[in-house]
Protein backbone atom coordinates (compact mmCIF):
# COMPACT_ATOMS: atom_id res chain seq x y z
CA UNK A 1 0.00 0.00 0.00
CA UNK A 2 1.37 3.36 -0.90
CA UNK A 3 1.30 6.11 1.69
CA UNK A 4 1.10 9.76 0.92
CA UNK A 5 2.79 12.45 2.94
CA UNK A 6 0.72 14.72 5.12
CA UNK A 7 1.97 18.25 5.18
CA UNK A 8 2.44 20.77 7.91
CA UNK A 9 3.04 23.99 6.05
CA UNK A 10 4.29 27.04 7.84
CA UNK A 11 4.59 30.23 5.85
CA UNK A 12 6.41 32.91 7.74
CA UNK A 13 4.94 36.09 6.36
CA UNK A 14 6.83 39.21 7.18
CA UNK A 15 3.88 41.60 7.24
CA UNK A 16 5.15 43.35 10.33
CA UNK A 17 8.76 44.42 10.23
CA UNK A 18 10.00 45.24 13.70
CA UNK A 19 12.05 48.26 14.62
CA UNK A 20 15.31 47.60 16.40
CA UNK A 21 16.25 49.66 19.41
CA UNK A 22 17.92 52.86 18.25
CA UNK A 23 18.07 51.56 14.69
CA UNK A 24 16.21 51.42 11.39
CA UNK A 25 13.41 49.00 10.59
CA UNK A 26 14.68 45.46 10.01
CA UNK A 27 13.55 43.36 7.08
CA UNK A 28 11.54 40.30 8.14
CA UNK A 29 12.59 36.80 7.19
CA UNK A 30 10.32 34.96 4.74
CA UNK A 31 10.45 31.17 4.86
CA UNK A 32 8.40 28.29 3.54
CA UNK A 33 8.61 25.20 5.74
CA UNK A 34 7.00 21.84 5.14
CA UNK A 35 6.65 18.76 7.35
CA UNK A 36 4.25 15.88 7.47
CA UNK A 37 2.76 13.00 9.42
CA UNK A 38 1.48 9.60 8.30
CA UNK A 39 -1.01 7.84 10.57
CA UNK A 40 -1.61 4.15 9.90
CA UNK A 41 -3.46 1.17 11.30
CA UNK A 42 -0.72 -1.45 11.21
CA UNK A 43 -2.97 -4.29 12.33
CA UNK A 44 -5.59 -6.57 10.77
CA UNK A 45 -8.47 -5.27 12.89
CA UNK A 46 -10.55 -2.15 12.68
CA UNK A 47 -9.44 0.49 15.20
CA UNK A 48 -12.57 2.08 16.70
CA UNK A 49 -10.85 5.36 17.60
CA UNK A 50 -7.44 6.82 16.80
CA UNK A 51 -6.08 10.21 17.86
CA UNK A 52 -3.23 12.43 16.77
CA UNK A 53 -2.06 15.41 18.81
CA UNK A 54 0.33 17.83 17.08
CA UNK A 55 2.31 20.73 18.51
CA UNK A 56 1.55 23.76 16.34
CA UNK A 57 3.50 27.02 16.40
CA UNK A 58 2.84 29.09 19.51
CA UNK A 59 0.25 31.77 18.86
CA UNK A 60 2.57 34.57 19.98
CA UNK A 61 6.07 35.03 21.31
CA UNK A 62 8.38 38.04 21.28
CA UNK A 63 9.44 37.16 17.73
CA UNK A 64 6.61 35.02 16.37
CA UNK A 65 2.90 35.56 15.74
CA UNK A 66 0.45 33.03 14.31
CA UNK A 67 -1.59 34.95 11.75
CA UNK A 68 -3.81 32.22 10.28
CA UNK A 69 -4.08 28.44 10.04
CA UNK A 70 -6.34 25.73 8.63
CA UNK A 71 -6.39 21.95 8.72
CA UNK A 72 -7.64 19.06 6.62
CA UNK A 73 -9.36 17.14 8.10
CA UNK A 74 -10.74 19.59 10.61
CA UNK A 75 -9.09 19.60 13.99
CA UNK A 76 -9.95 20.82 17.43
CA UNK A 77 -7.44 23.11 19.09
CA UNK A 78 -6.36 23.43 22.69
CA UNK A 79 -3.95 25.61 24.64
CA UNK A 80 -2.32 24.04 27.67
CA UNK A 81 -1.17 25.66 30.91
CA UNK A 82 2.17 26.68 29.38
CA UNK A 83 0.61 28.31 26.33
CA UNK A 84 1.39 25.45 23.94
CA UNK A 85 -0.91 25.40 20.91
CA UNK A 86 -2.14 21.86 20.24
CA UNK A 87 -4.12 20.44 17.32
CA UNK A 88 -6.26 17.34 17.92
CA UNK A 89 -7.31 14.98 15.12
CA UNK A 90 -9.71 12.07 15.70
CA UNK A 91 -10.27 9.16 13.29
CA UNK A 92 -13.13 6.68 13.76
CA UNK A 93 -13.27 3.04 12.66
CA UNK A 94 -9.92 2.98 10.91
CA UNK A 95 -9.84 -0.07 8.58
CA UNK A 96 -6.99 -2.60 8.73
CA UNK A 97 -3.75 -1.20 7.27
CA UNK A 98 -5.46 2.06 6.31
CA UNK A 99 -3.49 5.31 6.12
CA UNK A 100 -4.88 8.65 7.33
CA UNK A 101 -3.43 11.93 6.16
CA UNK A 102 -3.36 15.23 7.99
CA UNK A 103 -2.69 18.61 6.44
CA UNK A 104 -2.05 21.79 8.41
CA UNK A 105 -1.33 25.22 6.99
CA UNK A 106 -0.25 28.16 9.10
CA UNK A 107 0.88 31.69 8.41
CA UNK A 108 3.29 33.32 10.85
CA UNK A 109 4.77 36.77 11.13
CA UNK A 110 8.38 36.62 12.34
CA UNK A 111 10.20 39.55 13.94
CA UNK A 112 13.99 39.80 13.70
CA UNK A 113 14.18 41.62 17.07
CA UNK A 114 12.12 40.65 20.11
CA UNK A 115 9.13 42.86 20.81
CA UNK A 116 8.07 43.89 24.32
CA UNK A 117 5.92 41.25 25.95
CA UNK A 118 4.52 40.84 29.45
CA UNK A 119 5.67 37.87 31.50
CA UNK A 120 4.47 36.36 34.76
CA UNK A 121 7.65 36.33 36.90
CA UNK A 122 6.25 33.87 39.42
CA UNK A 123 5.59 31.26 36.73
CA UNK A 124 9.02 31.54 35.11
CA UNK A 125 11.02 31.65 38.36
CA UNK A 126 9.78 28.39 39.88
CA UNK A 127 11.91 25.33 40.52
CA UNK A 128 10.48 22.00 39.45
CA UNK A 129 10.90 19.12 37.00
CA UNK A 130 13.64 19.95 34.46
CA UNK A 131 14.46 23.14 36.43
CA UNK A 132 15.59 21.64 39.76
CA UNK A 133 17.74 24.53 40.99
CA UNK A 134 16.65 24.06 44.63
CA UNK A 135 18.60 20.78 44.79
CA UNK A 136 21.72 21.04 46.97
CA UNK A 137 23.88 20.15 43.99
CA UNK A 138 23.36 23.63 42.58
CA UNK A 139 24.92 25.17 45.68
CA UNK A 140 27.78 22.68 45.58
CA UNK A 141 28.51 22.49 41.84
CA UNK A 142 26.85 25.51 40.29
CA UNK A 143 28.58 28.76 39.41
CA UNK A 144 28.78 31.64 41.81
CA UNK A 145 25.88 33.95 40.98
CA UNK A 146 27.39 36.91 39.14
CA UNK A 147 26.47 40.50 39.85
CA UNK A 148 25.21 42.88 37.21
CA UNK A 149 22.16 43.57 35.07
CA UNK A 150 19.91 40.66 34.03
CA UNK A 151 21.56 40.62 30.60
CA UNK A 152 25.07 40.62 32.10
CA UNK A 153 24.14 37.87 34.55
CA UNK A 154 22.50 35.76 31.84
CA UNK A 155 25.56 36.17 29.63
CA UNK A 156 27.87 35.05 32.43
CA UNK A 157 25.73 31.95 33.06
CA UNK A 158 25.60 31.21 29.33
CA UNK A 159 29.41 31.41 29.10
CA UNK A 160 29.78 29.17 32.15
CA UNK A 161 27.53 26.49 30.64
CA UNK A 162 29.41 26.67 27.35
CA UNK A 163 32.59 25.76 29.19
CA UNK A 164 31.09 23.29 31.67
CA UNK A 165 28.63 21.05 29.81
CA UNK A 166 29.83 18.57 27.20
CA UNK A 167 27.57 17.91 24.21
CA UNK A 168 26.86 14.18 24.48
CA UNK A 169 24.75 13.88 21.33
CA UNK A 170 21.02 13.36 20.97
CA UNK A 171 19.10 11.59 23.74
CA UNK A 172 15.35 11.12 23.43
CA UNK A 173 14.82 11.57 27.17
CA UNK A 174 14.40 15.05 28.65
CA UNK A 175 16.82 14.70 31.57
CA UNK A 176 16.86 18.31 32.69
CA UNK A 177 19.08 20.76 34.53
CA UNK A 178 20.12 18.62 37.50
CA UNK A 179 21.39 15.88 35.19
CA UNK A 180 23.39 18.37 33.15
CA UNK A 181 24.89 19.88 36.29
CA UNK A 182 25.89 16.62 37.98
CA UNK A 183 26.92 14.71 34.86
CA UNK A 184 28.48 17.69 33.06
CA UNK A 185 26.96 16.54 29.78
CA UNK A 186 23.72 16.45 27.81
CA UNK A 187 22.05 17.32 24.55
CA UNK A 188 20.17 20.50 23.60
CA UNK A 189 17.51 19.84 26.25
CA UNK A 190 20.04 19.78 29.06
CA UNK A 191 21.90 22.86 27.80
CA UNK A 192 18.60 24.78 27.62
CA UNK A 193 17.11 23.64 30.91
CA UNK A 194 20.34 24.17 32.84
CA UNK A 195 20.61 27.71 31.51
CA UNK A 196 16.97 28.41 32.41
CA UNK A 197 17.37 26.87 35.87
CA UNK A 198 20.49 28.93 36.63
CA UNK A 199 18.74 32.09 35.46
CA UNK A 200 15.74 31.33 37.69
CA UNK A 201 18.12 30.70 40.58
CA UNK A 202 19.57 34.16 39.93
CA UNK A 203 16.10 35.74 39.93
CA UNK A 204 15.80 36.07 36.13
CA UNK A 205 12.63 34.61 34.57
CA UNK A 206 13.63 31.98 32.02
CA UNK A 207 12.26 28.98 30.15
CA UNK A 208 13.31 26.24 27.74
CA UNK A 209 11.60 26.07 24.35
CA UNK A 210 11.41 23.56 21.52
CA UNK A 211 10.85 23.83 17.79
CA UNK A 212 12.91 24.19 14.65
CA UNK A 213 15.85 26.36 13.62
CA UNK A 214 15.63 27.19 9.93
CA UNK A 215 17.55 29.50 7.63
CA UNK A 216 15.90 28.83 4.29
CA UNK A 217 12.95 27.11 2.63
CA UNK A 218 13.11 23.48 3.68
CA UNK A 219 11.30 20.26 4.49
CA UNK A 220 11.62 19.63 8.21
CA UNK A 221 13.03 16.28 9.26
CA UNK A 222 12.23 14.63 12.61
CA UNK A 223 15.87 14.90 13.65
CA UNK A 224 15.85 18.67 13.14
CA UNK A 225 13.78 19.29 16.28
CA UNK A 226 15.79 21.40 18.73
CA UNK A 227 15.51 22.87 22.23
CA UNK A 228 16.85 26.24 23.34
CA UNK A 229 16.17 28.83 26.05
CA UNK A 230 14.87 32.34 26.58
CA UNK A 231 15.42 34.72 29.49
CA UNK A 232 13.38 37.81 30.31
CA UNK A 233 15.16 41.16 30.41
CA UNK A 234 14.17 44.74 29.62
CA UNK A 235 10.56 43.66 29.05
CA UNK A 236 11.47 41.18 26.31
CA UNK A 237 12.14 37.47 25.97
CA UNK A 238 15.72 37.12 24.75
CA UNK A 239 17.19 34.09 22.97
CA UNK A 240 19.95 31.98 24.51
CA UNK A 241 21.10 28.77 22.83
CA UNK A 242 24.22 27.62 24.70
CA UNK A 243 24.51 24.37 22.77
CA UNK A 244 24.72 26.15 19.39
CA UNK A 245 26.54 29.22 20.67
CA UNK A 246 23.94 31.94 20.08
CA UNK A 247 23.11 34.66 22.59
CA UNK A 248 20.54 37.40 21.87
CA UNK A 249 20.92 36.98 18.12
CA UNK A 250 19.29 34.91 15.36
CA UNK A 251 15.86 34.63 16.99
CA UNK A 252 14.11 35.11 13.63
CA UNK A 253 15.29 31.62 12.67
CA UNK A 254 13.68 29.93 15.71
CA UNK A 255 10.12 28.65 15.16
CA UNK A 256 8.69 27.83 18.60
CA UNK A 257 6.26 24.94 18.96
CA UNK A 258 6.77 23.94 22.61
CA UNK A 259 7.41 25.36 26.06
CA UNK A 260 9.03 22.78 28.34
CA UNK A 261 7.73 22.27 31.85
CA UNK A 262 4.91 20.91 33.97
CA UNK A 263 1.62 21.11 32.13
CA UNK A 264 -1.82 19.59 31.67
CA UNK A 265 -0.97 18.88 28.04
CA UNK A 266 -2.33 15.65 26.51
CA UNK A 267 1.05 15.27 24.82
CA UNK A 268 2.64 14.48 28.18
CA UNK A 269 6.39 14.23 27.66
CA UNK A 270 6.14 13.93 23.88
CA UNK A 271 7.93 16.81 22.18
CA UNK A 272 6.42 17.04 18.68
CA UNK A 273 3.33 14.83 18.43
CA UNK A 274 1.52 11.95 20.10
CA UNK A 275 -0.77 9.27 18.72
CA UNK A 276 -3.28 7.08 20.57
CA UNK A 277 -5.17 3.94 19.55
CA UNK A 278 -4.41 0.24 19.74
CA UNK A 279 -2.71 -0.82 16.54
CA UNK A 280 -2.06 2.76 15.43
CA UNK A 281 1.32 4.20 14.51
CA UNK A 282 2.19 7.69 13.36
CA UNK A 283 5.45 9.06 11.98
CA UNK A 284 6.78 12.45 11.06
CA UNK A 285 7.85 12.11 7.44
CA UNK A 286 11.40 12.78 6.27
Amino acid sequence: MSSRVASLVLVMAGSCASVAKDGPAEEPLHLFIRSGFTVQNVGSRVVPAAELWVCAPLEETSTQRLVDWKTEPRSAEQTDALGNHLLHFVFSNVPPYAVKLVSVEATLAMKPSPAPQEADPERWLKAGPLYEYEDEAFERLGPKLPEGSPVQTARALYDWIRGYVRDAGYDGTDRGALYALTQEKGDCTEFATLFAALCRRAGIPARALGGYVVGRNTVLAPASFHNWAEFYADGRWQLADPQRGLFMTGAEHYVTTRVLGESDSPLGSFARFRYLGEGIKAVMNE
